[in-house]
């Protein structure tokens, strides 16, 4: 039996030691190779060592557990996750489940019961090893030597590898069944394998074969044709065109009978007739340049490269005001102002006249991510941009991401950066706050305005009467008179004189101040005075 590796994670010490050390994991061939006390911790553990196993508590400071599986998960680790939580709430299992949670444990439970589900998801990954070495005997044996060449001459032509008077002569010496004289290709992409999120299952091996051989039982219905597999998500097939049915009918039967067949469906790139194999590159930078489109819809059509070339290609236009209006929402931490701004950018390039070039948008797209990200960086400490950099490395690996993904992953690294700032913005306010009160410590005395106490820690009069009831739970006037009357209780248990103290605390009214005391304390001075020499 192989040995499996594994992680505990909790904001709890005493949860993971408890984990660890009560159950004999060695007995069961399960080692342990990390512990987290938090999220970011967690996350570096599993980039780390990628255990297969992880325990984890569902609500982890820094990072939650959902979120640490949803950035597993991004980037394809294979990691069976089971959750840990004292919150019952259905939600949190629901989303555990929808994410492809093995298990969910509610605390308190039994180190039997985590054993149980530990030993549950090792017989689960070691049944899908042994289909995933069965499946690889399977190919192995379908594939035979001479159409491992075909198919590694073909793939040459579409990559334009193979010279001219090579093409010719190969073509014939391995017996093409093609007619190399009328040649098309098409690219196919399974919607659902390119976008953020996905990750590398069992059946992201299976799916792509199921679709390969339904391309090829459709096309060679009415044609010749060689359906290859570029990727695991990727197809291309070169084929005849045929008398009996229009291109564009082909293809569309193909996409049908996929849907059909296999309950996935697929986005098709179709090129231009290629006269000879040597052209045959040609063709397919066509339809690789015809399913680039994609990017404008959400899968599950067909574009063929005539018809995109009758449209008008246009330059999107940037909206500069937009940007600096997304800016100023952007340091202010209003994350729904920044949500607005960014929606209107986007219908601005999305009402353009005309598509513009798929690669265009997305340059453009990534520009606004990375700029949004510059707008942070002076104001934000390394740890978080740190943590906005990580999520824009994930944004890098997103190549086939469409229109509306990158609409929405922008708007949430807009809120991962509003989130931050909001929370400096809070921060900063209370720093200025704390200030302004010893400022008005140390200037009972004076005469103490809004105004002179704002200016004291650079903000507007308004503003800062807002935060500082907010902050302290009272007006200004309110702290002020506390702070004085304390004071003038200190000062005549000294024996300080009445007349003194208002003078002391800039209170030029002895009546005025002794209405104030009274008011505040119940008593006038002299009555508080002698109350203390009595008592």
């Amino acid at each position: 039996m192989e040995q499996r590796t594994m992680c505990v994670m909790d904001d709890i010490q005493a949860v993971v030691k408890g984990i660890v050390s009560t159950i004999p994991w060695e007995e069961h061939e399960v080692r342990i190779v990390g512990t987290a006390n938090n999220g970011e911790q967690g996350w570096s553990l599993l980039v780390e060592q990628q255990p297969d196993i992880v325990i984890t508590d569902i609500k982890m400071p820094r990072l939650s557990g959902l979120e640490l599986m949803k950035r597993a998960t991004d980037a394809g680790l294979r990691s069976k996750f089971i959750f840990i939580s004292g919150y019952s709430d259905f939600q949190y299992a629901q989303e555990a489940i929808k994410l492809g949670a093995f298990d969910y444990l509610l605390k308190p439970f039994t180190p039997e019961e985590i054993l149980g589900a530990v030993l549950k998801v090792r017989e689960v990954i070691e049944s899908e090893q042994a289909k995933s070495q069965q499946l690889q005997k399977l190919k192995q044996k379908a594939v035979s030597s001479s159409e491992y060449e075909r198919h590694s001459y073909l793939l040459g032509l579409l990559r334009h590898e193979i010279g001219g008077y090579l093409n010719e002569s190969r073509w014939d010496e391995l017996d093409m069944e093609l007619d190399s004289s009328n040649l098309n290709v098409m690219v196919i992409e399974v919607d659902g394998y390119t976008r953020y999120g996905s990750t590398m299952h069992l059946d992201a091996e299976i799916v792509p074969f199921a679709v390969q051989n339904i391309v090829s039982e459709t096309l060679n219905r009415y044609t010749r044709s060689v359906v290859l597999r570029e990727n695991r998500y990727r197809l291309a097939a070169i084929f005849n065109t045929s008398d009996q049915i229009e291109v564009s009918e082909l293809m569309e039967q193909c996409r049908r009978n996929v849907e059909q067949y296999s309950k996935k469906t697929i986005s098709i790139g179709v090129g231009t007739m290629a006269r000879r194999p040597q052209e045959i590159w040609i063709s397919y930078a066509n339809a690789d340049k015809a399913i680039s489109y994609r990017f404008y819809s959400e899968g599950n059509c067909i574009f063929e490269y005539v018809e995109l070339e009758k449209l008008d290609v246009v330059a999107p236009v940037y909206p500069l005001e937009k940007e600096k209006e997304l800016f100023y929402a952007l340091k202010c931490g209003n994350e729904s102002s920044c949500h607005r701004i960014i929606d209107d950018i986007l219908e601005v390039w999305q009402n353009a006249k005309g598509f513009p070039e798929p690669l265009t948008m997305i340059r453009l797209l990534s520009g606004l991510a990375f700029a949004i990200y510059r707008a942070f960086c002076d104001e934000i400490t390394e740890e978080e941009r740190l943590r906005l950099e990580a999520d824009l490395t994930v944004l890098e690996a997103m190549r086939s991401l469409t229109f509306d993904g990158w609409g929405a992953y922008i708007k949430h690294f807009s809120s991962m950066g509003c989130e931050i700032m909001e929370k400096k913005r809070l921060t900063d306010v209370k720093q200025a706050i704390s200030k302004s009160q010893e400022f008005i410590s140390m200037n009972l005395s004076e005469n103490l305005t809004l105004q002179t106490c704002a200016q004291s820690v650079h903000l507007s009069p308004s503003y800062f009467a807002n935060a500082f009831k907010k902050e302290t739970g009272m007006t200004l006037i309110q702290y002020i008179t506390k702070l004085r009357m304390e004071k003038a209780k200190e000062l005549l248990v000294a024996g300080v004189q009445v007349q003194e103290i208002c003078q002391m605390l800039g209170y030029e009214d002895r009546p005025y101040f002794s209405g104030l005391f009274k008011k505040y304390c119940g008593m006038t001075p002299t009555h508080f005075r002698q109350m203390y020499e009595n008592g």
